[in-house]
């Protein structure tokens, strides 16, 4: 599958010159060093603009002020936004960023829902699909309360729904890769190995994000590196705990995080993905974050872009 840069983006839709006259002052991600063949374009997910479709236009805006190569959200947000707020693929294409990916949760324990939550996501996948994605980034969830959970008591359910459910994405033209998340049916370091370890990879790949590893005790770096043939999309995610507006993560280069070691690992791991590496960080909106929603972005991008991760009109 091919993954489009923004600028290759532009070309393709009617809006392309129009964009390109009103954008010429800002960057675009295009890696422009002499390894340029070995660089991932990095995109990033909408979430720290929030979390409803209303926060999907102002994502968007600054994703592409900022020169983000693609962008994720949620498959509920495209599919609320699609039958409430106008044409889901309108509102990619005005703005000129591709759609990467959308980030779906499905239950994974509770055989009884299995039928409704894989209509759930072969309909989010018809639409990622329809508008240019190429991955379904899959959260297994079904977890109520973490403090009572044992994965050991949901084995068999939790293989079968995740094969079923994978299954059906695939049949659908995408990539489905999982993505192991804090307060779900796979947060920690054991429970993504029984995951990888036992699901059918010809349907189910990985999707890790490095902040929600680590947030969940994980080893990242140990678990990049074990599982990286099955990687097919990243959330590069910097983490530093505590309440700090986005709830302990922070932007990259400001954490616990060894970002430039992962980017390493995985340029040097992977000759190509079905997705792409997708900056992210988490939006609290409790507590009061220290830098506006675009500045973190901004952050995070002048960190990259110090990596050899050039921006280029």
């Amino acid at each position: 599958m091919k993954n489009f840069t923004r600028k290759e983006f532009l070309k393709t839709t009617s809006m392309g010159a129009v964009l390109s006259l009103a954008t010429s002052g800002s960057s675009f991600s295009k890696i422009v060093n002499s390894k340029a063949a070995q660089k991932f374009d990095i995109g990033a997910t909408f979430i720290l603009w929030g979390y409803g479709s209303n926060n999907l236009e102002p994502a968007l805006r600054d994703i592409a002020e900022l020169g983000f190569a693609s962008f994720e959200t949620f498959g509920q947000v495209a599919e609320n936004f699609e039958n409430s707020r106008g044409d889901f693929k309108e509102v990619i294409d005005r703005y000129g960023v591709p759609l990467q990916s959308l980030f779906c949760t499905a239950n994974v324990v509770d055989p009884s829902v299995r039928t409704g939550e894989r209509e759930n996501l072969i309909r989010w996948a018809k639409l990622a699909k329809k508008c240019g994605a190429t991955v379904i980034e899959f959260n297994a969830d079904g977890v109520t309360d973490r403090n009572r959970y044992d994965y050991r008591d949901h084995k068999q359910t939790i293989i079968e729904s995740m094969n079923d459910f994978a299954k059906a994405i695939t049949d659908e033209g995408l990539v489905c890769a999982l993505h192991p998340h804090t307060g779900t049916a796979i947060e920690n370091e054991e429970e993504t190995y029984f995951a990888l370890e036992n699901v059918d990879t010809r349907y189910m790949k990985f999707g890790p994000d490095s902040g929600q590893l680590q947030k969940g005790g994980a080893d990242y770096i140990k678990i990049f590196r074990d599982f990286m043939p099955l990687i097919e999309h990243v959330h590069l995610k910097d983490y530093e705990g505590g309440d700090n507006g986005y709830l302990g993560y922070s932007p990259l280069g400001e954490g616990e995080q060894d970002i430039e070691m992962l980017l390493n690992m995985l340029e040097e791991g992977k000759e190509e993905m079905a997705g792409m590496i997708m900056f992210e960080l988490d939006y609290d909106g409790r507590n009061l974050a220290p830098y506006s929603m675009f500045d973190a972005a901004r952050i995070s991008r002048d960190y990259l872009t110090g990596l050899g991760y050039g921006f280029e009109e």
